[in-house]
């Protein structure tokens, strides 16, 4: 399955690439928000891992744009913050999330909520 990670923090979008494709995902990286439209052109993620929390365009801006570009074929996005509280949740589900993850992760609930993900689109293929 693939998965575009985006995160303007580069230890945490390294550390988590690592640990994805050593689980047997294939992974593309971005450094901010304003390359995941591009990236998800031109990569097809199935899943994105998505900061709210960037400096050059945030979170709920690029989920907003990929519903808006792509409807029910939007990839599943996974919201992530270091700020998890109500508001932030009621945010991110405004804006298109599908799932919210607060940092730091917990890895093996985020492999499990992949996984999830993995078998979900396999029953509908």
């Amino acid at each position: 399955m693939r998965v575009l990670i985006a995160d303007d923090d580069r230890d945490a979008v390294m550390t988590l690439g690592i640990l994805l494709r050593s689980e047997g995902f294939e992974v593309q990286l971005a450094h901010g928000g304003l390359d995941v439209p591009e990236l998800v052109r031109s990569f097809k993620p199935r899943v994105v891992l998505l900061d709210i929390a960037m400096p050059d365009r945030s979170g709920y801006d690029v989920a907003e744009a990929l519903h808006k570009d792509y409807g029910v074929a939007c990839p599943v996005l996974i919201a992530v913050t270091a700020r998890s509280n109500p508001a932030e949740k009621l945010q991110a589900e405004i804006s298109g999330f599908h799932y919210f993850i607060p940092k730091p992760y917990d890895a093996q609930a985020l492999l499990g909520l992949l996984g999830a993900i993995d078998r979900s689109s396999e029953k509908t293929a």
